[in-house]
């Protein structure tokens, strides 16, 4: 929660309670040894930048200490590429330390093998390990394709099971990418996260991202996050096993010539017990105050800044329906959190069911033939009923489906991270066919022609056979570190669009795989590329978004440009464009969480709706007079279609929206990264 002076933290160790009646097991702690390891983050090896710096830095750090290991806490590379791989074991040459690495958003975001290549360079994801007498777990919190952090539900119960054979006395180190215990959240399920650690002898989270030198205490939790390696910040912890501590020291680029000592606390589990507010789940009527236990002083809603509690009460009034956090926290900045369902039966979206998933969800919702689809993080394909959210049947792929289903008669296409283009039953789910590619296949299909055209992250297009999987084509773009495409593929019958990471939208003829045209979207950077959003068509023109804040129309059979839009606010980027009664809805990214409906003729805006949430990957739904969108703040907005008046918002329970919904007949259904996908009702509907 809150920062530390250095004082306060040299004072006061930072060790983990112990609750009643706590069955220990074996103890490893008798056989601590001393030691020192190395502690750094975000080396950002480029192909032009930081290695040589980051070089001057370990070469300095083996100058003054010997670790016995070396943990670098994520943004190992800078884009993901094979070339920054190279470039980062050149760095790594000569050094007598075994480094462990964790992912960070960089070296998924932009990579077209993902965290296919970061294992196959660098080590696993996640892992855990022992060093004479310590624990150390390294987490893996990126999220594909996005700079936010999350914990997959299958890495905390690994997590939890790993801590378990350790018990409850033997120190425990952490490491994670993102940022947990301080504003603002970056990690959506953070709270999740210290469930998990709770009971446990975590001492020390290492943590990156944040490009800053911080210390703070998460709960009684001791954490850390470091500037990067290439501006002159590194870490030395020593494990002293006579005095039985953890001393912090760090380096930093405003006094380089020394090692500033930041904290000195014990090994052993000291914390005090304290009282527990078990709340739990709290459901009031929207308006309805909730009572607080008498230790607690001040309150904080869905990730706000602290306010006192007056009259033993918090007022949520101001709450939107739906599940939101709330953080009590007494004098001493201890803090518990609890979730308050908040109802309110005049609110257009009514809850009629929930279903927990074995993963998050970043993939786009469908709705077709009585079934509600979807995919999820787990590698799980599924069918539920779109009025009970009863399941219908689950099939799995060899990894998380950031790929969206996509349905053709009785036909669900859907690619997987494990390389695989996967073919199930739209019924029954029993599988037809699967085609491997060379790469991790995030984006999804389309069908035209009897072929369903899907790219993966190996830089091809592949055209398949709908009914047999066999491949009829495959185009192959330009081969350049960024030649590869996730983006949903779109179709005018005729012709297939692809957003590519090389800035062109590709327009492929649906036979035959022939490149008809390709046009330019942006020229700044790739990283502004039409990538994510994806095309949509109608009425002879695609429009995609580019993330350098321009809509793009073109002409459908010649490529040619027919209007650029570009926001003056919150700009057009990741969210997809809809196309409904001859206007376009899409989402924006920025501060202000606008979304847009702008006219398909012309490219001339219609209105804006300010939604005070930052909408990222999901794009809007369009049905019955209204437009659905998410944020990564867990809340699904909806939009009066004709004027753009947000006419109402509900809050999913805690986990980043990067989900599309789905829209129809008085339906509205949305996912989120927690594992939740809710079905809600329109009021009078």
């Amino acid at each position: 929660m809150r920062e530390l002076t250095r004082r306060e933290v040299l004072v006061a160790g930072a060790a983990v309670t112990l609750g009643p009646g706590v069955f220990l097991k074996r103890s490893r702690f008798d056989g601590l040894e001393s030691f020192d390891f190395a502690y750094y983050s975000d080396s950002h090896v480029s192909l032009e930048r930081n290695r040589k710096e980051c070089r001057v830095m370990l070469d300095e750090l083996v100058g003054r200490f010997s670790p016995a290991l070396a943990i670098n806490g994520g943004d190992v590379v800078d884009y993901g590429w094979a070339g920054e791989y190279d470039q980062h074991a050149q760095m790594l040459a000569g050094f007598a330390f075994a480094t462990h690495h964790i992912p960070g958003n960089h070296d998924v975001r932009w990579s077209p093998l993902g965290l296919k290549i970061f294992q196959e360079r660098v080590g696993p994801p996640f892992s855990s390990f022992d060093h004479k007498g310590v624990h150390f777990a390294l987490l893996d919190s990126t999220v594909p394709l996005s700079h936010w952090g999350h914990y997959e539900s299958a890495m905390l119960r690994w997590l939890e099971a790993d801590l378990k054979k350790v018990g409850r006395e033997v120190p425990v180190i952490l490491a994670t990418h993102h940022w947990v215990g301080r504003e603002p959240a970056m990690v959506d399920n953070e709270q999740a996260l210290m469930e998990v650690i709770e009971p446990y002898n975590v001492k020390l989270v290492l943590t990156g991202h944040g490009h800053k030198d911080l210390l703070w205490d998460w709960n009684g939790v001791l954490c850390t996050m470091n500037k990067g390696l290439y501006q002159g910040s590194y870490q030395r912890v020593e494990i002293d096993a006579a005095k039985n501590t953890l001393r912090l020291s760090r380096r930093a680029s405003e006094q380089p010539e020394v090692l500033t000592l930041l904290a000195e606390p014990g090994l052993k589990p000291e914390r005090a017990k304290r009282e527990v507010w078990a709340l739990g789940t709290v459901a009031v009527a929207k308006g309805r105050p909730v009572s607080a236990p008498p230790a607690a002083t001040r309150f904080a809603w869905n990730g706000a800044a602290p306010s006192s509690i007056a009259n033993g009460s918090v007022p949520t009034e101001a709450l939107p329906p739906g599940d939101n956090a709330l953080v009590l926290l007494d004098d001493a900045e201890r803090s518990e959190a609890f979730t308050v369902r908040v109802t309110d039966p005049d609110s257009p979206l009514q809850e009629r069911w929930r279903r927990k998933l074995g993963g998050g969800v970043m993939s786009h919702l469908v709705v077709e033939g009585g079934r509600l689809y979807v995919s999820a993080m787990d590698g799980s394909v599924q069918a539920l009923d779109p009025e009970t959210g009863r399941p219908l049947w689950t099939s799995l792929t060899g990894a998380y489906c950031h790929s969206s289903p996509r349905l053709s008669g009785d036909l669900l296409v859907v690619g997987s991270a494990d390389g695989f283009v996967y073919a199930f039953d739209a019924a029954s789910g029993r599988p037809r066919w699967k085609v491997q590619t060379q790469g991790p296949v995030y984006a999804s299909t389309a069908f035209a022609k009897g072929v369903c055209a899907i790219a993966s992250g190996d830089g091809s297009v592949y055209g398949l056979d709908e009914k047999t999987g066999a491949l009829r084509w495959q185009y192959t773009l330009p081969k350049t570190n960024t030649s590869f495409i996730q983006s949903p593929a779109a179709t005018d019958g005729t012709r297939f669009f692809l957003g590519a990471w090389d800035n062109y939208l590709y327009a492929l003829d649906a036979e035959t795989g022939r490149l008809e045209w390709r046009s330019i979207c942006c020229e700044r950077t790739f990283a502004f590329s039409p990538a994510i959003g994806g095309p949509a068509v109608a009425d002879g023109r695609v429009v995609v978004p580019a993330n350098g804040n321009i809509l793009y129309c073109f002409d459908t059979a010649s490529g040619k440009t027919l209007w650029e839009y570009a926001s003056p606010r919150d700009k057009v980027g990741y969210s997809g464009p809809r196309i409904a009664d001859g206007r376009i809805y899409i989402g924006c990214l920025g501060d202000n969480g606008e979304a847009r409906c702008i006219g398909l003729a012309d490219g001339k805006e219609v209105w804006c709706a300010n939604l005070g949430l930052v909408v990222y990957d999901s794009s809007p739904a369009v049905s019955d007079g209204y437009v659905s969108v998410g944020s990564v703040a867990s809340v699904l907005s909806l939009i009066e279609q004709d004027t753009g008046k947000v006419a109402a918002q509900y809050r999913l329970p805690r986990g980043h929206v990067l989900a599309s919904p789905a829209a129809r007949d008085g339906w509205v259904w949305a996912a989120s990264l927690s594992d939740w996908v809710v079905g809600f009702r329109l009021r009078g509907r």
